[in-house]
């Protein structure tokens, strides 16, 4: 008769190797895969993380799937993500299919309220950006920009027509 608690103490130890073992594949995995595998997310990287997670939970509780094919598994996630990266650095249009733009949220102390709408921000989010940036007034803000990662990013200063780093979000 097997309990909810516990069926064998084979089981348990198969848990606690496959486990270890998965666990050590997967840190080396990631090693070779490389930063971009543990960066900040963006959808693309969101997903990848979450089937590793799922495949991780499978390898270890599930007793139909074996060590060696969890691990394969976690192989072919990392070779695919490197492989979606090497071709999103070479295909433009691959690149604006997997990767959101960055959007301009606030202009020289105006908030710009189209794209908020569209992009789901409240006045709140950006002021509380702001001041997490160490800033006072929104006035004295020259832009906000809501990076693919989904950050805030908050620049001050000068005006934002003046701010290189914003060419490639003045089009809002």
């Amino acid at each position: 008769m097997t309990f909810m608690f516990f069926d064998s103490w084979h089981d348990l130890f198969r848990v606690v190797v496959v486990t270890t073992c998965a666990y050590a594949a997967l840190v080396l995995i990631l090693r070779f895969a490389g930063k971009r595998s543990l960066a900040k997310l963006n959808i693309f990287d969101f997903v990848v993380t979450v089937a590793f997670g799922s495949t991780l939970a499978t390898v270890l509780l599930s007793k139909d799937v074996s060590f060696a094919e969890g691990a394969l598994a976690f192989a072919m996630l990392a070779f695919l993500q490197w492989f979606v990266a090497f071709l999103s650095l070479r295909l433009g249009w691959f690149r604006r299919l997997i990767r959101s733009d960055p959007r301009l949220l606030l202009r020289d102390g105006q908030f710009l309220e189209a794209p908020m709408r569209k992009e789901r921000i409240t006045h709140g989010e950006i002021e509380a950006a702001i001041r997490k940036a160490g800033h006072g007034n929104v006035e004295d803000v020259a832009a906000v920009v809501l990076e693919t990662d989904g950050d805030l990013s908050v620049i001050s200063g000068t005006p934002a027509e003046r701010c290189s780093a914003l060419r490639s979000v003045m089009n809002y």
